[in-house]
C-alpha cells in the first residue's frame, strides 16, 4: 500500500462519485455499478504502486472493468440465445436436456475442454480467473470455449436432424 489512510479516503471522496456515474451510464445496474468501482478501489489500496494521475487511473480502470463485465455478460448471453433459437416442445424434460448435454460433454470435449467449460458455465468464472486456476493463457481458455462450443453445436444440430 503506497497511500496513507487519508490521502486515500480523499481520493475515495473526490473520484468515487464520477466513477459511479461512469459505472452507472455504462451497466445501467447500481449494484453492478457499486460492485465495479469498489473493485478498482480494493485493487488500488491493496496494490504497492503509487499512481501518477490516481483520478485519471480510476477512470480508466472502472471504464474497463465495466467494458470487462459488459462482454461477459454478453457473451453468456449470446451463447444462451444460440442454444434455446426455438420454443421447446411441450413435452421438453429440463432434466433430461441438462443430462444430454453433460453425456455429450463428457464424449466429445478433451479433459481440458471439459476442465475450462465447468469453470465458465457452472463455476461462473472469468475466462481470466479460468486462465490463472488452470495455469494457461487467457487466448487458451477462448480456444478451448471456442472448440468445446464448436463440437456441442454440431453435435445437437446432427441429433435434430
Amino acid at each position: 500500500m503506497r497511500y496513507s489512510t487519508t490521502e486515500f479516503e480523499a481520493l475515495y471522496t473526490r473520484c468515487f462519485p464520477p466513477s459511479m456515474r461512469l459505472a452507472m451510464s455504462l451497466l445501467h445496474e447500481e449494484d453492478d455499478a457499486r460492485d465495479v468501482v469498489q473493485e478498482v478501489f480494493v485493487k488500488l489500496w491493496e496494490s504497492d504502486i503509487r499512481i501518477e494521475n490516481p483520478q485519471a487511473f480510476i477512470i480508466r480502470s472502472v471504464r474497463n472493468a465495466c467494458i470487462n463485465r459488459i462482454n461477459s455478460l454478453y457473451i453468456r448471453e449470446k451463447i444462451r440465445m444460440r442454444l434455446t433459437l426455438e420454443p421447446p416442445p411441450d413435452d421438453y424434460n429440463p432434466e433430461q436436456r441438462d443430462e444430454e448435454v453433460i453425456s455429450a460433454i463428457k464424449l466429445l470435449l478433451t479433459p481440458r475442454e471439459q476442465q475450462t467449460v465447468e469453470k465458465i458455465y457452472t463455476h461462473r468464472m472469468s475466462y481470466k480467473d479460468t486462465a490463472e486456476c488452470l495455469g494457461v493463457s487467457v487466448a487458451a481458455v477462448n480456444k478451448n470455449i471456442v472448440s468445446a462450443l464448436k463440437k456441442l453445436r454440431g453435435h445437437f444440430k446432427t441429433c435434430k436432424s
